[in-house]
């Protein structure tokens, strides 16, 4: 009896010694740990369907995120999520897919398109030609640019400035021009070309122009003020026969 007792003690006393685990326990298997970038990534599926331009930027509120689901637990899935376009602001749920007892985590931040715009990286004053060699590309905000944002170097390629553009700035099509090719008041050269026929004749220009500009030209021979297309250095282009000549 005694020896049975002392049996009994010695494995009561290895079970609750310090560092000893429980088979059991040991057994038991670990937990699922899901971090930051796998909240991002599930963020970003979701998230893309209502952010449609541009490349989706995605910022969170806090980064220290981590959640712990029993093992063999399912992926990351979003729910209950709220956009607001005009903020930039969403807010959510992330939740663990099968488990027993629902995994949940609010999560907020921003998020928003973002696209490539050509911008100029020197200063090109009024009178001065844009080239490839000015020209710059910046990651901008989707909604903060509009149709009359220049969205190609061939926008900006040739051109010139109205007024100063900012440098490093998204550049308003509105802000360039043509560089003139025919000044107000000078004598220019109306042509009129229909692929088989081709006539020419002296005007006057009304207004100034670059080129691919439409302009009022007056006929000096017939004084009938016509609109023609600036085509070169003081040479314009009239679309309808009889109007060069009459």
């Amino acid at each position: 009896m005694t020896r049975t007792l002392s049996i009994l003690l010695l494995g009561a006393a290895l079970l609750t010694a310090p560092g000893v685990v429980s088979s059991a326990a040991a057994l038991e298997p670990p937990a699922v740990v899901y971090g930051v970038a796998h909240v991002e990534a599930a963020l970003s599926d979701a998230l893309a369907r209502v952010v449609t331009v541009g490349r989706l930027q995605l910022e969170l509120d806090t980064r220290a995120i981590e959640l712990r689901a029993p093992q063999g637990a399912g992926g990351l899935a979003v729910e209950n999520l709220y956009y607001n376009a005009v903020q930039g602001r969403f807010a959510a749920e992330i939740v663990v897919s099968n488990t027993r007892s629902v995994v949940r985590l609010p999560i907020a931040g921003r998020a928003f398109g973002v696209v490539q715009v050509p911008v100029l990286v020197r200063r090109v004053v009024p009178g001065d030609m844009i080239g490839p060699t000015d020209i710059d590309w910046q990651d901008v905000r989707a909604d903060q640019t509009s149709s009359d944002t220049a969205a190609t170097d061939a926008q900006l390629i040739g051109m010139t400035p109205k007024r100063g553009v900012p440098t490093n700035q998204p550049v308003r099509l509105r802000d360039l021009q043509s560089p003139r090719m025919v000044d107000k008041g000078a004598l220019v050269t109306i042509t009129l070309n229909t692929g088989v026929l081709a006539l020419s004749t002296q005007g006057k220009a009304l207004q100034d122009g670059g080129r691919g500009d439409v302009i009022r030209v007056v006929n000096t021979q017939s004084n009938r003020i016509v609109e023609a297309t600036v085509a070169g250095p003081n040479l314009v282009a009239v679309a309808k026969p009889g109007i060069a000549t009459n």
